[in-house]
């Protein structure tokens, strides 16, 4: 794919999150006032939603003794995404 074409993906990708955490937060607000957590608890809440399908394929690859699969899952996103999702949670409540 040329540059321009990868340009374009990124561009949409970040006005379709963008887009979706507008849409998100209205609801999410309420949910963690109903539930009565705190601003962190609800980020944290959240960061484990979205590693929700990486521990997913990790369980699988287990169950199904594919151990690379569940490894390079691990090592490329939950081991990083989680602390980093937990910590701007924290400096983002203070």
């Amino acid at each position: 794919m040329s540059a321009y074409l990868w340009g374009v993906v990124l561009i949409a990708a970040v006005w379709a999150a963008h887009w979706g955490a507008d849409r998100l937060g209205k609801p999410l607000k309420k949910l963690r006032s109903r539930w009565g957590l705190t601003q962190v608890a609800g980020a944290a809440l959240v960061g484990i939603a979205a590693a929700s399908p990486e521990i997913g394929i990790n369980t699988t690859s287990a169950l199904k003794q594919v151990a690379d699969i569940g490894l390079g899952t691990m090592l490329g996103s939950n081991i990083i995404a989680i602390p980093m999702v937990v910590t701007t949670a924290y400096i983002a409540s203070r």
